[in-house]
């Protein structure tokens, strides 16, 4: 099977499978009341937090470009970062793709460059979420004790795995990151070792790679950008775990939790759940995190936890689509000629 339908066939099986939880259950007419009975005018504080998070993450992306290209703007980056967000509504991540390659073609550095900018990105979201999971663990254990009678969530267990899990991975890739700016004689023996079954052919173009990847890692050189990035990296988290206490309001159940440990524990959950099950767009997924979180720990009615997830998914999603499409339409981007670089590259 063409690995493109691959990714979409296992993406849709996930979604399907995500839904189906979800849902089952829950009658029509009690999730139609639930819609029915939110305060759509919290809804704001929720989207101008939305907005800012856009705009820090964008800043953050200027300090991980800037060893790459000095010269580079916040105002620059927007257009493909949003882009790129609104592509993740495609099979197997492919805005990730799209946005490293907007970035190359527009401030003219190389793909590998620029992908590898994203790569230390997504490391340093992966490292707050592991510092997230220490401290629920340390300090709010019983966050995780479900609320609902006769629900056996062994929601902590799975938490601890994907904890170990994550640190074992931001452990190598700290490590590995680290030679390739400081040992790379080191590091590109390692490599050497890890590519010697491959063709010549194959062995010269991922050398090649891995050396354009490492022009993207000197952030790790940058103090002042590191220090800047590690800063707007808490400060992205803080506003995206923030925005759940508007949607609380719309739905009249923030005196119904402990709000600050289940704001923590939804926003953690969604990001586990959306990171283990990548869908496109984080359909399915997002939904059954919300649920597994207010329904099945919490004891929110399934019905009100479902209709949050569908509110909470519309509200970031919408948004990135909207603002994602203005920039493709102001820019004049075709996604026609993505396929064939994609191949290209892959």
């Amino acid at each position: 099977m063409n690995k493109k339908y691959l990714h979409l066939f296992i993406g849709l099986i996930i979604i399907v499978f995500s839904l189906y939880y979800a849902f089952k259950g829950v009658k029509v007419s009690e999730l139609t009341g639930a819609l029915m009975s939110v305060h759509y005018i919290y809804l704001i504080p929720a989207i101008f937090l939305i907005l800012i998070s856009y705009l820090f993450r964008a800043m953050r992306w200027r300090y991980l470009v800037r060893p790459v290209k000095k010269d580079i703007t916040t105002k620059a980056l927007l257009s493909p970062m949003m882009v790129g967000y609104m592509a993740n509504m495609l099979p197997a991540r492919a805005g990730e793709f799209i946005r490293a390659y907007l970035l190359s073609k527009k401030e003219r550095i190389s793909f590998s460059s620029s992908f590898a900018t994203i790569f230390i990105e997504r490391l340093f979201d992966l490292i707050i979420l592991l510092l997230l999971i220490i401290w629920i663990l340390l300090f709010m254990p019983e966050a995780f004790t479900p609320k609902t009678v006769g629900v056996e969530y062994q929601i902590i267990d799975k938490v601890r795995i994907f904890g170990a899990m994550s640190f074992v991975l931001c452990i190598s890739i700290l490590i590995f990151s680290t030679l390739l700016q400081f040992k790379n004689d080191w590091a590109m023996k390692i490599v050497g070792i890890c590519i010697k079954p491959f063709p010549p052919k194959w062995r010269e173009k991922i050398i090649g790679l891995v050396n354009s990847f490492t022009n993207g890692l000197d952030i790790i050189r940058d103090r002042r950008g590191f220090i800047a990035t590690i800063f707007l990296s808490f400060l992205i988290w803080i506003i995206f775990i923030a925005t759940y206490y508007p949607i609380y309001l719309a739905f009249g159940i923030q005196n119904e939790l402990p709000v600050i440990s289940s704001l923590m524990v939804l926003c953690l959950m969604v990001a586990i759940f959306i990171t283990l099950a990548p869908t496109p767009g984080f359909l399915g997924s997002y939904h059954l995190a919300c649920v597994v979180t207010l329904h099945g720990i919490y004891g929110i009615q399934k019905a009100v936890a479902l209709s949050y997830g569908i509110v909470a998914w519309f509200l970031a999603m919408g948004l990135t689509v909207i603002i994602g499409l203005f920039f493709a339409l102001k820019e004049h981007v075709s996604f026609s000629e993505f396929a064939g670089k994609k191949e290209q590259i892959d």
